[in-house]
């Protein structure tokens, strides 16, 4: 438990970034009926844990590489509680399939040495079901894309 408070506090301390203006600008400028829609752009929704039943909310940018299409980067920030932290970018090396899905296997190891973390699962323009497991603790993420209601203050982390 002790361990899981360090990371929580290491990562909130991480987290006083540009990470809420970055989502906000992806969320103002994402085209839903853009074409062709790939998973890339905002998403947010919640994580939960299999193991202890936490659960928090989620935000994931999500951007191919410019220099090598074959790599998707997730920069992610999650909550928990009262607090937000996160914005660690996880690279995956995949590409689109013929519909637009974009399947995930991918890992990385955490910031502080907090373990290695692996997601499983596909993408659609529309949907982000993945499972993840890290340090001993797994379960899911389940995000849709951001709702804008004023183009001037979307809805973010």
């Amino acid at each position: 438990m002790k361990r899981l408070w360090l990371l929580l506090a290491s990562l909130l301390f991480a987290s006083c970034s540009k990470y809420s203006g970055d989502f906000q600008t992806a969320t103002k400028n994402f085209k839903p009926k853009a074409v062709p829609l790939t998973a890339a752009g905002p998403w947010q929704g919640t994580w939960k844990s299999d193991v202890n039943g936490h659960t928090g909310p989620l935000w994931c940018i999500v951007t191919q590489d410019k220099k090598d299409p074959t790599i998707w980067n997730f920069r992610y920030r999650a909550g928990w509680g009262i607090l937000k932290f996160g914005d660690y970018n996880h690279p995956v090396k995949t590409k689109l399939d013929a519909n637009g899905k974009l399947p995930l296997a991918g890992k990385m190891t955490l910031p502080k040495n907090f373990g290695t973390y692996k997601v499983v699962g596909v993408l659609t323009p529309t949907k982000f079901d993945v499972r993840y497991q890290g340090n001993g603790d797994k379960g899911t993420m389940t995000l849709t894309r951001p709702e804008v209601r004023d183009p001037e203050k979307p809805k973010g982390p």
